[in-house]
């Protein structure tokens, strides 16, 4: 797969041209070294490196050598000063301040846009880091138990929501190059906001509106083939169920048969999405607690969608015969790094989530009787 390192930051090959922009640029820092990069789909290439002069300002001409906006790259050394998208003819000002890593920009719609998109990012990555450091803070504490499940599910908030304000962005400004800069927004721990193999549906959908406008473009070849290789992953039919908007990470993981199974299918039901590891001879043992609740809520309206975090498929598959489990139980053999684990942000097994009937979270990293009880409540 071919990724787009826009927002990890990666760029595009410039030339000399007939169009050009200018750039003009404040960071505060007199005399300092400024390195100016072009962001393409895959590459990153360094443009000119010069300094500032002693109000810390800039200048620079900036060439197109291809017919479509440009993402360009603002450096002080090592620190990222701005990253702004440009088109042919515009005088982009921007005013930037390092030590809080932010900046504003005049002169350019597309610059603005993009600027508020990443400024509303960063917001939420400062969120999930907040109450990530919380967590690690808390650890040894008595009521950590209590702590680390309601910060987990206030992470699954942070998360849910980014992905929402993404996709208004997008559907806002379908012709713009910075929706493509929202289709790729990574958290610092490795976490796509739009990870699910059912978002090929956003990425095909800006392919159809950008491509017309930009044919030679290689964003469009990389966003084909990312499309692509979710759709292949998927049918048509079962991608179009996973549309709608839902309040928890979506899933879709292969059964002991292979088949793929979608989390977001099981409507109306109180879901107990469970993570477990067949290696464990306690969390084997465990499942007969799954099973009496099964019997117990299943004719109410209750599902278990198990996901093993196991890298011995075939030995996965044979136990959950075994034991004759009649929910659904789905493993993508990747272990602890599973994308499902990361989704969830699963670090301690058996974890088990409780989502209820309106499609929202109601419990999570819970296990035992505390998990019984919380499930009895939903189910009355």
């Amino acid at each position: 797969m071919k990724k787009l390192l826009l927002f990890s930051f990666v760029p595009l090959l410039w030339a000399c041209s007939h169009s050009s922009a200018n750039i003009s640029g404040c960071t505060g820092r007199p005399d300092t070294r400024i390195s100016i990069l072009q962001l393409n789909a895959t590459t990153q290439l360094l443009l000119d490196t010069l300094r500032t002069d002693a109000t810390g300002c800039f200048e620079y001409a900036l060439t197109f050598k291809q017919d479509e906006p440009a993402f360009v790259l603002i450096k002080t050394d090592s620190v990222q000063v701005a990253t702004l998208l440009i088109e042919k003819g515009e005088h982009v000002k921007f005013t930037a301040d390092p030590k809080k890593q932010n900046y504003t920009v005049e002169g350019s719609e597309s610059a603005q846009l993009l600027q508020e998109l990443n400024s509303t990012f960063q917001q939420s990555v400062f969120r999930f880091d907040s109450l990530n450091r919380v967590l690690k803070e808390q650890e040894g504490a008595k009521n950590y138990e209590k702590i680390y499940r309601q910060i987990n599910l206030d992470l699954g908030k942070v998360y849910v929501k980014q992905k929402r304000d993404a996709l208004r962005f997008i559907d806002n400004l379908p012709t713009s190059f910075a929706a493509i800069a929202a289709l790729y927004q990574m958290y610092p721990s490795g976490l796509p906001v739009f990870a699910a193999e059912n978002d090929a549906l956003y990425f095909k959908k800006l392919y159809d509106t950008l491509q017309p406008l930009y044919p030679q473009s290689e964003y469009m070849v990389v966003l084909r083939e990312e499309y692509e290789r979710r759709m292949n992953a998927m049918t048509m039919q079962t991608m179009m169920e996973g549309v709608a908007e839902i309040d928890f990470p979506d899933l879709e993981l292969p059964d002991i048969n292979a088949k793929k199974v979608k989390l977001s299918t099981l409507k109306d039901k109180v879901i107990l999405v469970y993570f477990w590891t067949s290696t464990s001879m306690a969390q084997r043992m465990e499942n007969n607690d799954l099973r009496r609740w099964y019997d117990k809520y299943a004719v109410k309206g209750f599902e278990i969608y198990q996901v093993a975090l196991d890298t011995d498929k075939p030995s996965w598959a044979k136990l959950v015969r075994e034991q004759n489990n009649p929910w659904i139980n789905v493993c993508d053999g990747f272990g602890a790094h599973s994308q499902a684990a990361k989704l969830y942000n699963v670090t301690t097994l058996p974890s088990g989530f409780l989502i209820d009937k309106k499609g929202q979270i109601a419990a999570g990293q819970l296990s035992g009787k505390e998990l019984e009880k919380k499930l009895a409540a939903l189910m009355k």
